[in-house]
């Protein structure tokens, strides 16, 4: 199944033809829409969002009482709420509210003739492929927030440091093996060059970074651990072409990963606790001590200080780009089975992912307040404004997922102004000949999949952070394979696999 379609054409369609709601505001009985959304509280969120209902009001005849809620409370928080019967309206899934979680728990409604109704402009701009993938039992329940909408791996690399030592870096990497050679390259050159980052017992590591397995050897995930290969990639020797279902933590690639690490720390390219040998952060400002600042997913351009003033990024991106349903589904908004005004909710999502003044308002705030208009009509500034200071803003929220689209918001300044045709690009772009659209109904495996979690936090954390001696790892994954084997890894593949096979055999 193909991703996308022309999608600069039926914008324009769109837009020619000037799609409205079915219904006028003045028809329209006033409302007042609750909104949950996992993003930090800002001191100007209740006067941004004064301006945006009385916006709000004009078009659709409703206000929208919006709950900021701080990522890491949003799972118990909202959780509780759905879960209560409370009445609510639009939800926004993520990490910590799992969008077909809560669909088998009915906590949302399917919109799928709403969105055509009401929702016309946002249901054209989302690629047909992105639909599919929304899909839970024939139904659409939520809206995907056209972003940075596939998987788009980059390695943010300090170029301050690459002319300082002479090193080359290739302009794409397949995937993170491709840095192992040259971060052990650079370790010695930039020792040489610089013998004080050799420290008493220890190296000045070459990043904080360390790689996860989609990383080193690309997949599809179909539930946790387990997982298929990338068509036309096939990273994993002898697992089959997206068809075939495997235990990741049981191949050669999760090995020879793990193994990697153990050496890299040994050697003192890395260390075993990145984040707190360092405490007060004066490597992160040296222009010659990292070489990776990051491996970054979602970007399509990198600002020249992204990571310090100190010194200039350059982004080297992996070749292929991924869309796969588990990425698809990680930032939706959903209207609550709660809802007394379904309709009026998803009206309110058709302006939240499609008009300009709403969508730049939501993540910058009010223009000549928080923001101001630069000579690009795309590009806006914060000089004096009340988000002037990066450390404090008043209301500033970049890129926004959680709200929905970004395609239509302004971009702030240090940006390209094409940023968001880059964006298209990327995710027109990407490796879609997969099984996108496929769900895994766990309710088979749940005691097999929780007894397995309960293996993977035991033994999966100190294998990815190198606290197992480089001549210990072997032995260590193969106890932990055959941990996985005993809570059940494989009933969840051979229940992964039926699954699979069954969808595949009609939508294949």
């Amino acid at each position: 199944m193909k991703l996308s379609r022309v999608l600069s054409c039926v914008l324009a369609l769109v837009l020619v033809l000037g799609l409205m709601p079915a219904a006028m505001a003045e028809d329209l009985e006033p409302v007042t829409l609750e909104w949950y959304v996992a993003e930090n509280p800002l001191p100007d969120n209740a006067l941004v969002f004064d301006a945006l209902n009385e916006y709000f009001k004009e078009k659709i005849n409703a206000t929208i009482n919006i709950h900021f809620v701080a990522p890491s409370e949003y799972s118990e928080k909202v959780g509780t709420i759905l879960t209560s019967g409370q009445e609510l309206d639009i939800v926004n899934c993520n990490s910590g509210i799992g969008y077909v979680d809560y669909v088998k728990k009915d906590a949302f409604v399917p919109i799928e003739d709403m969105l055509t109704e009401y929702a016309p402009e946002t249901y054209a701009m989302i690629p047909e492929g992105l639909w599919e993938a929304m899909k839970v039992d024939g139904h659409i329940y939520g809206i995907p927030a056209y972003k940075d909408s596939v998987k788009m791996y980059a390695v943010m690399i300090n170029k301050t440091l690459v002319d300082e030592i002479g090193l080359e870096i290739p302009e794409t990497v397949d995937n993170y093996q491709d840095m192992i050679p040259i971060l052990r390259e650079a370790f010695e050159l930039r020792n040489t060059l610089h013998p004080e980052y050799v420290l008493e017992g220890e190296y000045v590591p070459m990043t904080r970074t360390f790689p996860d397995l989609d990383q080193w050897a690309p997949y599809e995930t179909i539930s946790n651990f387990a997982v298929v290969n990338v068509p036309g990639v096939e990273a994993f020797e002898g697992k089959g072409s997206g068809e075939t279902v495997f235990n990741m933590y049981a191949t050669q690639e999760y090995r020879d990963l793990c193994n990697t690490i153990a050496e890299l720390v040994s050697e003192g390219v890395l260390h075993d606790n990145p984040w707190y040998w360092d405490p007060d952060r004066v490597y992160s400002d040296d222009p010659f001590a990292y070489l990776v600042g990051d491996i970054g997913n979602g970007y399509v351009y990198v600002r020249q200080h992204q990571y310090s003033n100190n010194w200039d990024t350059v982004m080297v991106p992996f070749k292929d780009n991924l869309a796969t349903t588990n990425y698809l589904q990680a930032t939706v908004n959903c209207v609550s089975a709660t809802s007394k005004n379904p309709e009026r909710a998803v009206m309110a999502l058709e302006l939240i992912n499609t008009d300009p003044y709403v969508a730049t308002t939501l993540r910058f705030g009010i223009e000549g307040t928080h923001w101001v208009q630069t000579d690009d009509e795309n590009i806006i500034g914060f000089e004096g404004t009340k988000n002037a200071d990066g450390s404090n803003h008043a209301h500033y929220y970049w890129y926004g997922a959680n709200f929905g689209a970004m395609v239509y918001s302004k971009i702030p300044e240090g940006f390209p102004s094409n940023l968001i045709e880059l964006i298209k690009n990327a995710n027109e772009n990407a490796i879609s000949d997969t099984n996108l659209g496929f769900i895994f109904d766990p309710t088979p495996v749940e005691n097999e999949l929780a007894a397995c979690s309960a293996v993977i936090d035991e033994y999966a954390t100190g294998l990815k952070w190198g606290w197992i001696a480089a001549d210990e790892v072997d032995a260590r994954i193969d106890e932990f394979v055959a941990k996985l084997n005993e809570a059940g890894a494989e009933a969840v593949v051979a229940e992964a696999q039926a699954q699979l096979d069954a969808w595949r055999s009609v939508n294949k």
